[in-house]
């Protein structure tokens, strides 16, 4: 418990260092962008007051900001129809609902909600990293490999959704430490209907469940995939979704070339280029060390490092994006290490 309180002071701390900055105007975190209108005039008008806004086009947070005012998409040609990619955007559906009350909390509310649902999730993941940790015999301190994760604070200062759908594969990950199936479930499709890219979370949970113990975790795999199912078709009802107007740009199916063009762009800073290549390594050290493990999220995060070498140029070139894109890397690299060198100080106190 102390680590995720511990946590949650991180982010309270740096949430009150980037408001004093900016006159205490929450809409700092929402990241409209000041080339663009449309989100711009619609946050404006909800508000009744001019908002802060963030260089170029902004980010994702302006558009969790819209979905929160109608989370349920019950009035789409007001708000949905506001998004770049509508069938997309409301694919991520739950950090917004539970930030929009259901779609009960009022504008001004929402600006708070957003980032006071992140915080509250940044402590919530790094309690359950802690609680992984301690199940196989090292510091609970490793749950700040959570908290302290640059692409997770990258999504708290731009109210992204990053924090709370890794939270929820985390807290999803010690529940089946503790043999509870079944709630693990309920944990792994919130966090797929947060972010949908966990679906790879869980099946890689899957495969490694599958390889070692023979067996196929239907209870695991399938209601997540059940929800985001569902939750597709209804979002494709509701939004009228143009059948030329591409939803998914962040994939590519030539791998590793985003990640060479990001490279060789000249377009990137040094900080860039560092992240990039870091992330790289891990893409290929993480799923080393988890097929080595016994640890349920190592064998989620594996899912990333597979996913990664088809990420598009757009997401690897600067270090901001392909920080939060991977994040799970992060996290589970420094755990992997902090066990494998528990692993040799027990190895060395036997012999």
């Amino acid at each position: 418990m102390t680590v995720g309180v511990v946590a949650v002071g991180i982010g309270v701390l740096l949430c009150i260092r980037l408001l004093a900055f900016d006159n205490w105007d929450p809409t700092v975190f929402t990241a409209f962008g000041e080339e663009e209108p449309v989100t711009l005039a619609y946050a404006e008008e909800k508000l009744g007051r001019e908002v802060l806004t963030r260089p170029a086009q902004g980010h994702d947070g302006k558009y969790f900001f819209v979905q929160a005012n109608d989370p349920l998409i019950t009035e789409p040609d007001d708000n949905a129809s506001i998004l770049d990619r509508p069938a997309y955007r409301s694919q991520r559906m739950l950090y917004p609902l539970i930030a929009g009350a259901a779609g009960l909390a009022s504008p001004e509310v929402i600006t708070w909600t957003l980032v006071l649902v992140n915080v509250v999730f940044l402590g919530l993941g790094s309690w359950a990293v802690a609680r992984i940790a301690m199940k196989h015999g090292i510091t609970p301190w490793a749950g700040l490999a959570f908290a302290l994760n640059i692409g997770l604070l990258s999504e708290l200062f731009i109210d992204g959704a990053g924090i709370v759908s890794f939270a929820l594969a985390c807290l999803g990950a010690l529940a089946l430490e503790e043999e509870r199936p079944g709630l693990a479930a309920a944990l792994f499709t919130g966090a797929a209907l947060t972010r949908e890219v966990m679906l790879v979370f869980v099946a890689f949970i899957a495969f490694f469940w599958i390889v070692r113990r023979r067996s196929i975790p239907w209870l695991i795999g399938v209601p997540s995939v059940v929800a985001v199912g569902l939750w597709a078709v209804y979002v494709r009802i509701q939004v009228d979704v143009p059948v030329d107007s591409p939803q998914i740009k962040e994939i590519t199916l030539i791998p590793f070339s985003g990640m060479v063009d990001a490279l060789t762009s000249g377009r990137a800073e040094a900080i860039d280029y560092a992240v990039i290549l870091t992330l790289a390594l891990l893409v290929f050290i993480v799923p080393i060390r988890a097929s080595r493990s016994d640890v349920y999220l190592s064998w989620g995060a594996v899912g990333f490092a597979v996913l990664a070498p088809f990420l598009t140029f757009y997401v690897w070139q600067q270090s901001f994006d392909i920080s939060r894109a991977l994040a799970p890397l992060a996290t589970v690299f420094v755990l992997e290490l902090l066990l494998a060198r528990q692993r040799k100080s027990t190895s060395a106190l036997i012999s």
